[in-house]
């Protein structure tokens, strides 16, 4: 009995202290609603993105225009270990000496339920040249070349975005690309036109001048275009009405135009700015070598919904320590206790503000969604704090609140400063904390908290 009356008189002397620790413990609690809210986004950002890539599947992904490659085989002899001669066909690749290639995307928006994602409608006209094939120092014999097996390849990651069939223009006549699987390697499909009916275009026995040629994709495609600077000399000009695109791969554009009303980019590659030659044999590139240098535009969607809920929950234990320190400065000032319990149901309310956001974000604009939950559990937490605290002044926790959501939306709105910002207002409450107890006798208010007690 006597220990126990020790013990009492003990957290009597040190009240403000039982105090303060009883609300870190409060708010290490309140961590574990905060990860579950976390698991939450992540569920529903999952969700997300499988349905973006079913929508993806059934339109066309990300494409990347791999070509056109001239091939022409050849018949390459050796002798086996038993000295007897075998006979192989191998093939030569060959890149064209100029390429252009002049599109636009049209971005559409595709939605399954309340997820939504954008796809675009590519029209792209390539043209260019190839010139004379040159077997010179591959020790390949005129007679063991097949002309009459030549083709020219393009290819795609997905067959199925193209729209129409492609007519191609080669030197003075006209072919048609057919499907057929990737020569290159690069990807499982590609677009194939024999050329073994104009192989004498190539074979030398026609003019010298390069071999012009041109043809027209229409395909559909989603989250980005991509191309290969497969010539000696590239040149792309992409438009679009995308307001927020993003150029990536392994050059920039040279030059580039953007504006609410779209984007318009051009790029220059000269086949020096890349690690693989303008001809070669099976075997002597890799397919990955060629796609590492690709380049284009993708489709950025602006930062969405879950990306910002889960910034703004990195900041859910300020949302916690705030209430607490307001509620707990009431008790220093006003005298008046306020129960661990009350502590507890204000910061289960500043919890569910992240799912209210979360919920309303689904369904509305994300800034109004905020508005709406900030507005909501402000005005829950302050009538519920005028009604602890037995007075008006706890219509304080309105400006007080109203600040950090306000200071929150100010993190969110500017990624670049976050860190910078929210430094900045941790060091700002702390400091207001300082300075609104900086005369409080923390020896004296315990002394006079346990007496008051004593005599009651």
């Amino acid at each position: 009995m006597k220990r126990r009356n020790e013990l009492a008189g003990a957290l009597r002397r040190n009240s403000v202290v039982v105090k303060v620790l009883i609300i870190g413990i409060l708010s290490l609690l309140l961590l574990v609603p905060l990860l579950m809210l976390q698991s939450v986004v992540s569920e529903r950002e999952q969700r997300k993105a499988e349905t973006e890539a079913e929508i993806m599947r059934s339109w066309g992904g990300p494409q990347t225009l791999a070509g056109p490659i001239l091939t022409v085989p050849y018949v390459s002899r050796s002798r086996d270990s038993s000295g007897k001669q075998v006979e192989t066909v191998q093939a030569v690749h060959f890149l064209p000496a100029t390429l252009a290639i002049d599109g636009s995307l049209l971005p559409e928006t595709r939605a399954r339920g309340m997820y939504q994602v954008t796809v675009y409608g590519a029209r792209l006209a390539v043209r260019g040249t190839f010139g004379r094939p040159d077997f010179s120092g591959l020790r390949v014999k005129p007679v063991d070349l097949l002309w009459d097996q030549s083709f020219l390849s393009l290819e795609l990651p997905d067959m199925r975005s193209l729209q129409e069939r492609v007519p191609l223009t080669w030197g003075q006549g006209t072919l048609e690309f057919h499907s057929g699987k990737g020569s290159i390697g690069m990807f499982p499909g590609e677009m194939r036109a024999d050329l073994s009916s104009l192989a004498r275009g190539l074979s030398g026995r026609g003019p010298a001048a390069d071999i012009p040629f041109a043809f027209e994709l229409s395909l559909h495609g989603g989250d980005s275009v991509s191309f290969l600077p497969l010539g000696d000399e590239t040149r792309v000009h992409i438009r679009s009405a995308w307001p927020s695109p993003t150029f990536n791969g392994s050059f920039l554009p040279v030059r580039r135009t953007l504006g609410p009303e779209g984007f318009d980019a051009e790029w220059r590659v000269i086949s020096m700015a890349r690690a693989y030659p303008q001809r070669w044999t099976d075997g002597e590139v890799e397919p990955q070598a060629l796609i590492a240098t690709g380049f284009g535009v993708s489709l950025m969607t602006p930062v969405d919904t879950y990306l910002k809920v889960t910034r703004a929950l990195k900041y859910g234990i300020l949302f916690l320590v705030l209430p607490f320190c307001t509620l707990f400065l009431f008790e220093v000032f006003s005298r008046r206790r306020i129960h661990p319990l009350q502590y507890l149901l204000v910061g289960l309310a500043d919890c569910v503000f992240y799912l209210l956001m979360l919920s309303l974000a689904e369904h509305l604009r994300f800034e109004l969604a905020y508005a709406v939950a900030a507005a909501a559990c402000t005005g829950l937490v302050t009538l519920y704090a005028i009604a602890v605290v037995r007075s008006r002044a706890g219509i304080v926790m309105l400006p007080v609140l109203g600040a950090a959501y306000g200071f929150l939306a100010l993190i969110l709105s500017s990624e670049d400063n976050a860190l910078l910002l929210g430094a900045a207002g941790l060091f700002l409450l702390l400091g207001t904390v300082m300075f609104l107890t900086r005369r409080i006798d923390w020896y004296r208010r315990d002394r006079n908290e346990s007496a008051h007690v004593t005599l009651r």
